[in-house]
């Protein structure tokens, strides 16, 4: 299963990525995190120390340009897919493993189009892999990655809303452009409700765009205080309501 996470900035979306990769690792499957980001921090949500050495980040390296049958060109990964773990990536807690595009080296560098290639062709090279494990995308915080067709080979994108105008807006397209991609499981999260005025706000909105509502994940305080301190909320607090959402949430998923 491959999943990729998308919204607005501040939505909460690294928040749900990261507990959503715990939760499932920690039910004992394996999972393999993708931190698509320029600008990442999937590592903390996961509980991995901040001041622990961090796996390479993934490159161009990893990938070749070939020429087809018919004389076109394609992108496709040069290296097996259990090496590409091996070498780049970093163990977290509850069986999940990281791996990082990373940010840019310096400002003035130009775009971050092999970054999305690299991840684009990795997840594509996880289709025929004999690793059997549940692969989360969290994307970076604009349609650019929708644009360049990262999340092309994701079975299923979730859009992270939160219960304002803007962050709806956004999910709406989010949406058209993932089902322009032809991925046909296209579905909402809604984040940081706060109370039924909220929450229906949310699903009118969603109704209105056909954009079905995979799970409500309350607002929960502990989240903040788990960040001021630089922890997971897993980690930080296993109890807490965003937690149990989303383990019900992971439930559906196998359902």
């Amino acid at each position: 299963m491959r999943i990729a996470i998308a919204g607005k900035g501040g939505v909460g979306k690294t928040t749900i990525s990261g507990t959503l990769c715990r939760v499932l690792g920690n039910s004992g499957r394996q999972v393999l995190a993708i931190d698509g980001d320029p600008n990442p921090n999937l590592s903390v949500v996961l509980g991995i120390d901040k001041d622990s050495k961090s796996g390479p980040n993934l490159s161009t390296d990893i990938i070749e340009r070939v020429e087809t049958e018919d004389g076109k060109w394609k992108f496709q990964v040069k290296m097996p897919f259990n090496e590409i773990l091996d070498t780049y990536g970093q163990k977290a807690a509850d069986n999940v493993t990281l791996l990082m595009v990373g940010k840019p080296e310096k400002a003035g560098t130009g775009c971050m189009c092999g970054s999305h290639t690299v991840v684009r062709e990795l997840i594509h090279s996880a289709l025929t892999s004999e690793e059997n494990r549940i692969i989360v995308l969290d994307t970076e915080a604009s349609l650019e990655h929708m644009k360049r067709g990262t999340s092309r080979y994701v079975d299923h994108i979730y859009t992270v809303v939160e219960p304002y105008y803007r962050s709806l807006e956004a999910a709406s397209r989010f949406a058209d452009m993932a089902r322009e991609l032809g991925i046909e499981n296209v579905q909402a999260i809604a984040n940081k409700v706060r109370n039924a005025e909220e929450q229906q706000a949310i699903v009118d909105y969603c109704k209105k765009i056909n954009l079905p509502i995979a799970t409500i994940v309350p607002f929960d305080e502990q989240v903040m205080l788990a960040d001021l301190k630089g922890l997971s909320i897993m980690d930080f607090n296993n109890k807490a309501k965003v937690v149990r959402a989303l383990e019900i949430f992971a439930q559906t998923l196998y359902a």
